[in-house]
């Protein structure tokens, strides 16, 4: 290893769980969950901002990112990764794991950090009482309560349902940069009709207007996303491979100017993107 700082210096053997419904005749996948010998928080920002799909929570602490087909939830001090198929492919995918994490953080000088924090998932029974219950299907999906599960987990925005009601208030994120103009953490303050952002100042959600010059593949693949699907289903849907969709989804966030699939969704919204009519 040389003297390269390393962010994670141990952990102990994996305990390793059944995970998932066992069907008769089939093998029991397995998740592994990892004692940290670190306080692994500090990559936290790196991860959120070179993984596609990251989403760090902030009550509790912790970050999911998928790696290799594989799901990967990080607490501080902790690690939940899963399926596997036996111990041996856990443990080798626990050291890959480790050494990415480890060479990330020996890297982050040349990565610009994310600090953007979702909040906890919201229930989709709760959000649903915030909705008209009556299945219009004018934010994309079909039914209210499939917006709702959408909704709490972040895989779509309530301004994509005509009568979601306004909020109360709404906060804003500012950058906090050093002398050199390089960001180093971010502020979030509450906002009321008093006390608004100006029509200038992004509040989150937002994004910007551009000329995205998407692929149609590109517009196939933004709008399931906006209408909440995760990377295997658009796979299915489209008839593509999960690598082609991720792929997809890299450029669509680089065209876009976007750092997730909420405020890709937002764009989406924005611009009233709709699928291709196929003949």
């Amino acid at each position: 290893m040389g003297n390269r700082q390393m962010i994670i210096s141990g952990y102990d053997d994996p305990n390793l769980t059944r995970a998932g419904i066992l069907y008769e005749c089939t093998r029991p996948s397995m998740a592994a969950s990892i004692h940290l010998h670190d306080d692994v928080s500090p990559v936290f920002p790196y991860l959120n901002a070179v993984e596609p799909e990251s989403r760090w929570y902030s009550e509790p602490n912790y970050v999911q990112f998928a790696r290799e087909d594989v799901q990967v939830t990080l607490y501080p001090c902790e690690a939940v990764v899963m399926p596997f198929s036996s111990k041996g492919q856990a443990l080798w995918y626990i050291n890959a794991l480790v050494s990415y994490l480890n060479d990330l953080f020996a890297q982050r000088e040349s990565v610009t950090p994310d600090y953007k924090r979702m909040a906890r998932p919201v229930s989709a029974v709760a959000v649903y009482k915030l909705l008209p219950g009556t299945n219009c299907k004018d934010c994309g999906f079909n039914t209210c309560m499939a917006f709702a599960a959408a909704l709490g987990r972040h895989m779509a925005v309530p301004h994509q349902c005509p009568d979601f009601s306004p909020p109360l208030y709404q906060s804003a994120t500012y950058p906090v940069l050093d002398e050199n103009g390089k960001l180093q953490t971010t502020i979030s303050l509450e906002l009321t009709d008093r006390t608004s952002a100006r029509p200038t100042d992004t509040i989150p959600g937002s994004v910007p207007e551009t000329n995205a010059n998407l692929t149609n593949r590109e517009i196939e693949v933004l709008r399931l996303i906006a209408e909440g699907a995760t990377n295997p289903e658009i796979a299915v849907i489209l008839s593509i491979s999960p690598h082609t969709v991720k792929s997809h989804v890299i450029n669509i966030f680089n065209k876009l100017g976007v750092n997730d699939r909420t405020q890709a969704a937002v764009w989406a919204a924005r611009h009233d993107i709709v699928l291709p009519k196929k003949n």
